[in-house]
């Protein structure tokens, strides 16, 4: 757990790291995907910083995407591409999150997504059916 120093409590103590995404279109007309990281104090639950990432596009799907799950991730709209990505049920967190370090595969002719949690880091799943 990172810690950070909290004006409020006055401590350096372990930060809630919560992640956020919005696509922003460019007057160009290229969307780009801007993520934020809230950093809370985990004593006191204060707003402690924020951190902005522009991550310079949609994901592209890379070598852990089998070639059939690259063509279908590609089909899929940007923004609805976002929203499976912030969508995610975390067990061990019992609720929403998104995910990171991903890796797709195709089950019969549904898209599988398999990563790590962005929040505690516990593995994750997302099944994305074909319409």
């Amino acid at each position: 757990m990172k810690k950070e120093f909290c004006t409020r409590c006055n401590t350096k103590t372990g930060v809630k790291v919560t992640r956020g995404s919005k696509v922003v279109t460019e007057p160009d007309g290229q969307r780009t995907v801007i993520q934020t990281d809230l950093f809370h104090c985990g004593i006191c639950k204060s707003f402690v910083r924020r951190e902005k990432h522009n991550s310079g596009g949609m994901l592209q799907p890379g070598d852990t995407f089998t070639p059939r799950a690259k063509n279908i991730w590609r089909a899929i709209p940007g923004d609805t591409q976002l929203k499976i990505l912030n969508t995610v049920w975390c067990t061990r967190c019992r609720g929403m999150s998104g995910i990171t370090h991903i890796t797709a595969r195709v089950d019969s002719t549904m898209l599988v997504l398999i990563g790590k949690c962005c929040r505690c880091g516990g593995d994750v799943a997302r099944v994305v059916e074909n319409e």
